[in-house]
């Protein structure tokens, strides 16, 4: 074992190269997004389930437990199914967010102002007490339109006769909800996917079951407005809590926006290197243990193939003789993990023809005619040169000129 991590030791600084470095980066960046992904999901203990067969599973390999190895390795494509299946809303959620994060940046500098939020609790608790329902969602970081329906475009700015109006007991839109996306009423009157919780909903009604639901399948934030108690609740991650005070309101909306459109004080060296710096350590670590055990390989071994032979920009007077070699047979060095990328059917070896001329010649082969990757090098060439033989281009045979037929009309 110890002569093992000395051999390592010694032959790590002389084999690791700059592209095994860009490798390992890349790999980090997946682990830290998947692990960041997993900490902001609700399945969290199937994740540390799976991560517990992916350890055992490399335990059996390293211990040579053939069976459990060979069992694990067979159910790991159901595994992947299941996993789908499970965060599959997760999965969305993720992807969508990646699609639009470009344009969820200009969301930051047009997040609710504190006069706005001022105007939205003030409403808020002038509903309850006049029991009115009320149904407002903010939106987060994650699209809502996959998950809303109906609903009519505003576009209007957060004002206290706005959202009297719309909610106005009188008005054909009061029921539905008020959608507020860039610190906007942009849409009114809109329906909302309806949870399933009965748990979580109790007793409340189908405003709370709304905003429920469209807590489980976002991040954004619902206020609801009893219509029969003229209590104030809000919805976010698939649960429901009552709000007691404006000012507790307030400090909810507060801080869903300092998480969702936080304003960007720090250093770009605190962004990517100290924020959140436990996991980055941590996929960095699993990266590098991953290229240990599946890229590190510093042994050089040599393979041969046998790779086509191609003739390039032979002139257009002549032809190539039908004797002239098609294959040869060539011998690679590198290490294992090179050659497990090769595609054999992209090696060949390309001749330049252009300054050839007729008759019986001699042609030298060099290794930059042959297109062998950067991470393998030419070890071997069955031949250094090869004859071949170009011969005059035969003209073309007299075209038949065809002739009228007898009896014709003339």
């Amino acid at each position: 074992m110890l002569h093992s991590v000395f051999t390592f030791l010694h032959e790590f600084p002389h084999s690791f190269r700059l592209t095994d470095a860009v490798d390992i980066t890349i790999i980090s960046v997946f682990l830290y997004s998947a692990l960041v992904w997993f900490r902001e999901t609700t399945s969290q203990r199937v994740a540390v389930g799976v991560t517990s067969i992916i350890v055992l599973y490399f335990l059996a390999v390293t211990f040579n437990l053939y069976l459990t190895s060979q069992l694990l390795h067979a159910g790991f494509a159901i595994l992947l199914i299941m996993l789908v299946v499970i965060f599959q809303e997760d999965l969305r959620r993720a992807f969508e967010r990646l699609a639009t994060m470009g344009r969820l940046r200009q969301f930051r500098a047009v997040a609710p102002l504190a006069s706005e939020l001022d105007t939205l609790v003030q409403v808020v608790f002038a509903l309850a007490e006049a029991k009115v329902g009320a149904l407002i969602v903010m939106q987060g970081r994650d699209e809502l339109d996959r998950h809303v329906h109906g609903g009519i475009r505003l576009a209007g700015q957060i004002s206290l006769p706005l959202l009297e109006s719309i909610f106005d007991p009188h008005s054909s839109g009061h029921d539905g909800a008020v959608i507020i996306r860039r610190g906007y009423v942009d849409q009114f009157a809109a329906h909302l996917p309806i949870s399933k919780n009965r748990h979580e909903i109790g007793l409340r009604g189908t405003r709370h079951a709304a905003a429920l639901g469209i807590s489980e399948r976002c991040d954004a934030l619902t206020v609801v407005v009893s219509e029969e108690r003229g209590m104030v609740s809000i919805a976010e991650n698939g649960s429901l809590r009552f709000v007691p005070s404006p000012a507790d309101l307030k400090g909810h909306l507060e801080r869903f926006i300092a998480v969702n459109f936080p304003v960007q004080t720090e250093s770009l060296w605190k962004q990517f290197v100290i924020r959140h710096w436990p996991l980055k350590a941590l996929a960095l670590t699993l990266a590098v243990v991953a290229w240990i055990l599946f890229a590190y390989s510093p042994g050089t071994i040599q393979r041969t193939f046998v790779c086509p032979i191609e003739y390039r920009n032979v002139s257009s007077d002549l032809v190539l003789a039908e004797n002239a070699p098609a294959e040869m047979r060539v011998t690679l060095s590198g290490t294992d993990p090179a050659f497990r990328l090769l595609d054999p059917a992209t090696l060949k070896i390309s001749i330049d023809l252009a300054n050839s001329r007729a008759g019986s010649q001699t042609v030298a082969i060099k290794a930059a005619e042959l297109n062998v990757p950067s991470n393998l090098s030419l070890y071997g060439i069955e031949r250094n040169r090869i004859r071949v033989e170009l011969r005059k281009r035969p003209p073309p045979a007299n075209p038949v000129e065809p002739t009228a037929e007898k009896g014709a009309a003339s």
